[in-house]
């Protein structure tokens, strides 16, 4: 029922307590935070509520929150022209009377979020309407808060679809500058959820073959917590290849003996090219990065990756390596079982500068200093001058009034970035590297205030390194860049006033006890291959069933009871794989072709043939991969096991 016709002529005290209850009621089965939230809340500004045309309208701060004429019809008309499929997200910003909230409830074939940050509107519209048999629904959340919102998104988020914001327009007027860095927190976050799930989806087979492929090398890397607080109580200063690293060189030479010295991948060369030898070298990628560092010594430094990096890496001779184990990352969980390793010390973000300060601070350092971490484009440089990336450079273009990252030297550039023989492949490489930078470019506020240009994905990390800051906020976080981006709970100040206090390190000379237990090792291996056969059988009854589902439609060429039949069953199986195995090496290794075909379900909401159609091939591709990949992976870890023997 909508809010116009929920309205009698008057309503009473208790009417409106019995409402509130039973809305609250409802909302309580769904989420009793937000419930006791609104139940608590004392209403400060109360909306008014008015009678106009025959519709009842709210007044909240001077401003209608409905169309004055007909709010009915303005919800209708917002709701029409919003893309309506069983995978569609409706992000509804702004309850007010519920006008827009109950159209998309009533008629959204996927997902309704209702964000209304306004505690005074949420009790009083629930006190005036009744809303519980929307709440109650299964494709209905509600929430006061953007971090719940993005919660709520990232669980029905597919990497085919977006959320589709719906307001009206009085909501996006009462606080246009509000409104727009809503907007913007919730682009950001979405870029953020399609990247992880389009990550999911290409890269978590890739990882978990990479993983049991580096499995004879992880046996000789210690996980980096069995040196935990070596360094209490020291200074780490954390290397990043921004502009500003430059103009760093010689005061970190200075104090050289008086810090631990931290250096991400592509500021290595910077460091070595002026004879400055880091304790630790972090490089966490999966492709081929070793360009960063090739054709230097770093037999003094400690290395510390991912297991999952470039098994590339692994090939220099370093001091030794020491595995970083990101809890962020969930393939990671298949190698933190085997050697039973817990990951939670191990905090990471996608981003090495963000693996670095974590490094520092499991090191037990109690001032981390930042160098080079400008997070942004600084007098026309992208990274130092020394750096693997150095002939990148930002300009403003006045022919196109727009600023353009491009390379001085292409063909260096080229080089530095790929380790492709053919040089065609690596400009190619080098073409989409730019294309991309280029279409991610975005600005930030710098410590100077101003806005600056950046990358879209360096403006994403901002928010990262400032929550690590506020979280272990028993240490001193120092940002010397000056120039760049402005990072909350950094203090900005130059390197030299930033070190001046600190004193040499007596001891540098790291041991540890730490030894894996290779017979419990190749033990867990074995299981695991064990348990992967196992999910064969049923992965090959699910191949079995493809085949009669797919025959009976043949013969039938419709949805006839043998085949409806038919699909339950191999439905049935894939459901039990898909929720069974998951976080598994099986969920893992399948995990692009099950989003596929969770996808291919929720849209056939009917069966008519070609929708049959499309779900017999996505099925079958499902279960025919599936044994692909489970053999595959067999082969990998029967091989790793030979090794290690």
């Amino acid at each position: 029922m909508l809010p116009a016709d929920s309205f009698g002529e008057s309503k009473t005290k208790g009417d409106s307590v019995n409402l509130l209850e039973k809305n609250l009621t409802a909302l309580t089965n769904k989420d009793r935070e937000l419930a006791e939230r609104i139940a608590k809340h004392i209403v400060s500004d109360v909306p008014q509520l008015v009678n106009e045309n025959g519709f009842y309208n709210l007044v909240y701060k001077n401003t209608y929150l409905h169309n004055r004429q007909n709010p009915l019809a303005e919800a209708k008309e917002i709701f029409s022209m919003a893309e309506n499929s069983p995978v569609a997200i409706h992000l509804v910003y702004g309850l007010g009377l519920g006008y827009l909230f109950q159209v998309a409830s009533a008629k959204s074939a996927g997902t309704v979020i209702l964000y209304e940050p306004d505690l005074n509107i949420l009790k009083i519209a629930f006190s005036l309407v009744d809303f519980s048999n929307d709440i109650l629904k299964n494709n209905v959340f509600i929430s006061d808060s953007l971090e719940k919102t993005g919660e709520y998104i990232y669980q029905k988020s597919n990497t085919k679809n977006t959320p589709l914001m719906l307001t009206t327009p009085a909501y996006r007027d009462m606080n246009t500058q509000k409104f727009n860095e809503m907007v913007e927190t919730l682009q950001r976050m979405v870029g953020r959820y399609n990247l992880d799930l389009k990550y999911t989806q290409q890269k978590f087979f890739p990882i978990a073959r990479t993983i049991i492929q580096n499995i004879p090398n992880l046996i000789k890397e210690p996980p980096l917590s069995s040196i935990k607080d070596f360094y209490k109580g020291q200074t780490a200063v954390v290397v990043s290849a921004g502009p500003t690293l430059d103009r760093n060189i010689e005061t970190i030479k200075k104090y050289r003996d008086n810090i631990v010295l931290i250096v991400v991948g592509t500021a290595m060369k910077t460091i070595a090219k002026h004879g400055i030898t880091p304790d630790f070298l972090c490089i966490i990628e999966t492709y081929d990065s070793s360009k960063q560092i090739e054709d230097l010594d770093l037999s003094e430094v400690n290395f510390i990756t991912e297991p999952f990096s470039n098994i590339n890496l692994r090939k220099f001779k370093f001091k030794q390596i020491y595995s970083h184990i990101s809890d962020n990352m969930p393939v990671n969980s298949f190698w933190s079982n085997i050697i039973n390793e817990n990951t939670e010390e191990y905090l990471s973000k996608g981003t090495v500068s963000y693996t670095a300060l974590n490094v520092a601070r499991i090191l037990g350092c109690s001032k981390i200093v930042m160098v080079g971490q400008d997070l942004a484009y600084i007098e026309g440089q992208c990274y130092s001058k020394d750096s693997a990336y150095k002939d990148l450079e930002c300009r403003f273009n006045k022919d196109n009034n727009r600023w353009e990252i491009t390379a001085k030297d292409f063909d260096s550039f080229a080089d530095s970035l790929s380790n492709y023989p053919e040089r065609e492949k690596r400009l190619e490489a080098a073409r989409t590297r730019l294309k991309n930078l280029n279409n991610s470019l975005y600005y930030v506020k710098s410590i100077k205030g101003e806005q600056i240009p950046t990358e879209s994905v360096y403006a994403a990390f901002i928010k990262p390194l400032s929550e690590f800051a506020q979280r272990f906020n028993d240490r001193e976080f120092i940002n010397t860049s000056l120039e760049g981006a402005q990072i909350d709970g950094y203090k900005n100040m130059p390197l030299e006033e930033a070190l001046k206090e600190t004193k040499p390190i007596s001891n540098r000379n790291i041991i540890s006890d730490y030894k894996f237990d290779i017979a419990d090792i190749k033990n867990k291996l074995k299981q695991e291959t064990v348990r992967l056969n196992n999910i064969l059988e049923e992965v090959k009854n699910g191949q079995k069933s493809v085949k009669n589902l797919n025959n009976d439609f043949k013969r039938y060429k419709n949805a006839t009871v043998e085949v409806l039949k038919d699909l339950k069953k191999v439905s049935g199986i894939f459901l039990k794989l898909s929720t069974a195995y998951t976080n598994t090496l099986f969920d893992f290794i399948t995990a692009k072709d099950r989003i596929e075909l969770d996808y291919a379900m929720k849209m056939s909401k009917s069966f008519e043939p070609e929708n049959l159609e499309t779900l017999i091939t996505k099925f079958a591709a499902y279960f025919d991969n599936a044994e692909i990949a489970i053999n595959s992976i067999n082969a990998r870890i029967n091989k790793a096991i030979g090794e290690i023997e």
